[in-house]
């Protein structure tokens, strides 16, 4: 941001055309194309912001009618200085432990059967989803930090461990 004291408006002069070939050779671009110094007789851009993040400029502009020649500039930039979101709570609702799945095996196998033989699809799904409600949903469901994005070295083994953990903590 400066006062160059090079009037961009000004095609005539080589010396405009030499500055403007250094900064856009550089990836810098303007961001003010309005004037910035009026008179009575005359207006020009002396005045700019060049920037090499033009994608991140929101708003730029100039502040007229403030009573004198020259007009302020300005610009304002998402800059998003690496300000990371809380990453959603994991909301798990089934618990698919190997214990859970032996024991969802155990409750579908003798009932699996007769529904087989009668090639009925909505029985087939009402078992079924009962069954995994009755082997592995949560009495509650559990909220937790831990997410394959947060943690995504935590695996079923560790998970199966660390409430191991607890529930001889517990007793």
């Amino acid at each position: 941001m400066g006062d160059f004291n090079f009037d961009l408006f000004n095609r005539i002069q080589s010396m405009i055309g030499k500055f403007e070939d250094v900064f856009l050779s550089q990836g810098l671009f303007p961001l003010i194309s309005l004037a910035t110094h009026k008179t009575n007789n005359s207006s020009s851009c002396i005045d700019n912001i060049l920037t090499n993040s033009i994608e991140k400029c929101c708003l730029s502009g100039i502040i007229d009618n403030i009573g004198t020649h020259h007009s302020p500039i300005f610009s304002l930039f998402d800059l998003n200085l690496g300000i990371k979101e809380k990453p959603p709570l994991q909301i798990q609702e089934y618990s698919y432990s190997a214990k859970n799945i032996e024991a969802l095996a155990q409750e579908l196998n003798p009932e699996l059967i007769e529904v087989y033989k009668s090639l009925d699809f909505e029985s087939f799904f009402r078992l079924f989803k009962d069954a995994v409600d009755q082997c592995c949903k949560l009495p509650k469901p559990k909220y937790s930090k831990r997410n394959p994005i947060n943690n995504p070295w935590i695996t079923d083994g560790i998970i199966d461990a660390i409430q191991h953990k607890n529930d001889l903590y517990i007793e």
